[in-house]
């Protein structure tokens, strides 16, 4: 289970547009509380859609021992969903950096919505909750499961967040730098990762229905 699930929450974690909000967050007033907050937009989506999306797969039956070939039609079409998301960012034009007066206007309330905006479960993290749904495992494994690529999938933001409690000066500084080389081959990664997921599982939705 956790093998096919860490690995594409890892992917899943490569979300340079939340690294470069956290930074802006801690060069500002109340970096942490602020910073804290958006972590709990984070996750109150990623942790809820979670539960629920697992929670959902194993009560109907979707991913039931005795019916092999519907677990098999899921890895296809989150397969072909993965691979439809590595061309949409491969191939959408590069925007431009946001104006800093806009994001200064979110109060606390905005910047909670932003997290929850932000993180609404990406592709990456559908494939990592579905191995864990199809793992049937006991219902603290699940639980905990969840937690941890829930955890995995917000590293970008949590990692800055207790580092800035420890290092706040050369947090920022490590951000930044961070933040610049994400610039230049975040895109590319993100692509790789979601394109080789997705052929993965296409293979294995189509080796389970052969």
């Amino acid at each position: 289970m956790l093998s096919e699930a860490v690995p594409a929450a890892l992917g899943a974690a490569i979300y340079p547009p939340a690294l470069l909000f956290i930074a802006f967050l801690l060069v500002h007033p109340r970096p942490r509380r602020r910073a804290l907050i958006f972590l709990s937009g984070a996750v109150l989506i990623t942790l809820g859609f979670g539960f629920v999306f697992v929670l959902v797969l194993q009560g109907t039956g979707a991913e039931s021992p005795k019916h092999r070939t519907v677990p098999a039609w899921i890895d296809l079409a989150i397969g072909v969903l993965l691979i439809a998301f590595a061309l949409v960012i491969h191939f959408r034009p590069p925007r431009g950096p946001k104006v800093a007066k806009q994001r200064r206007e979110l109060g606390l309330i905005g910047v909670l919505g932003v997290g929850v905006l932000m993180y609404t479960p990406a592709p990456l993290y559908l494939s990592s909750l579905h191995s864990i749904a199809k793992a049937h495992a006991s219902l603290l494994v699940t639980v905990l499961s969840i937690i941890l690529v829930a955890a995995i999938y917000m590293l970008l933001i949590e990692i800055p967040i207790i580092a800035h409690a420890i290092w706040p000066d050369a947090t920022v500084r490590g951000v930044t730098a961070v933040n610049t080389w994400l610039a230049k081959h975040g895109r590319t990664l993100i692509v790789i990762v979601a394109a080789g997921f997705g052929a993965y599982l296409i293979g294995s939705g189509i080796a389970h229905l052969v």
